[in-house]
């Protein structure tokens, strides 16, 4: 039996664990708004009814998906590139909320760009596996699901909600030292490589080849951007600047 002493510490380990999930799905409890809190609400209830009132709308999910895409990866790519639109934001707010402006933003699309890779697989379900036995493909899909998205969180506990939301690309210095903890100890980038894999699961779940393009697209153009500006910023400002 826990003792008594013992239970605020893992009650308050349980209540961080939950925040990093919420965070991580584009609402940051610690900076909820009436804004933000009713944007997200109205984007949880547009999600329950793609899933429950427009289930096998395939022209829908593409549209969707790809329209979500293009603003999430355009957005982070304009925004915190070197001299990127983030400089507007800090010159018309400052930093600080500048800062909450962006991540608000972010949020939004971090929401719609993971609901539509699972909408689209949802929506165009397929026979691409009917040659591997039901009972395999579950066991496959559950252990792929559940590493990525373990990963995923274990990394973004290691970086913190700042860096998963990219403060530091968007002050354009560092915040915290480089990480080479949890699992970067292993992984260059478990984040946008392993992190990615429930999204392929989904996909396989459904033995849809939309899903498994569009998991594949998202990918790519996250190490797209994670090589041609993240990777830049890293140089200059972590490697540079502890040399």
């Amino acid at each position: 039996m826990m003792s008594k002493t013992a239970q605020p510490a893992f009650f308050k380990r349980v209540y961080d664990f939950l925040i990093l999930i919420i965070s991580m799905t584009g609402f940051v409890p610690k900076h909820a708004t009436v804004l933000r809190t009713v944007t997200m609400l109205a984007s949880v209830a547009f999600a329950y009814y793609l899933s429950n009132y427009q289930p096998l709308n395939s022209k829908l999910a593409i549209t969707y998906f790809l329209a979500f895409e293009v603003f999430y990866v355009g957005f982070i790519t304009i925004a915190l590139s070197k001299n990127g639109l983030r400089l507007w934001f800090i010159k018309t707010w400052g930093e600080e909320r500048g800062y909450l402006a962006f991540e608000a933003i972010l949020g939004f699309l971090f929401f719609h760009n993971g609901v539509s890779i699972g909408y689209i697989a949802s929506s165009t379900p397929g026979d691409l596996f009917h040659f591997v036995p039901e009972n395999l493909i579950l066991i496959i899909v559950v252990i792929l699901f559940v590493s990525g998205f373990l990963i995923k969180i274990l990394a973004a506990k290691a970086v913190s909600i700042d860096i998963y939301y990219w403060k530091d690309m968007f002050l354009g210095r560092k915040i915290c030292e480089f990480v080479v903890g949890g699992p970067y100890k292993y992984f260059k980038n478990p984040m946008y490589g392993l992190g990615q894999l429930q999204a392929y699961a989904t996909a396989i779940w459904y033995g849809s080849a939309y899903g498994l393009t569009a998991a594949f697209l998202n990918q790519a153009l996250i190490f797209t951007f994670y090589y041609l500006v993240e990777t830049e910023f890293i140089r200059r400002v972590y490697i540079k600047g502890a040399v």
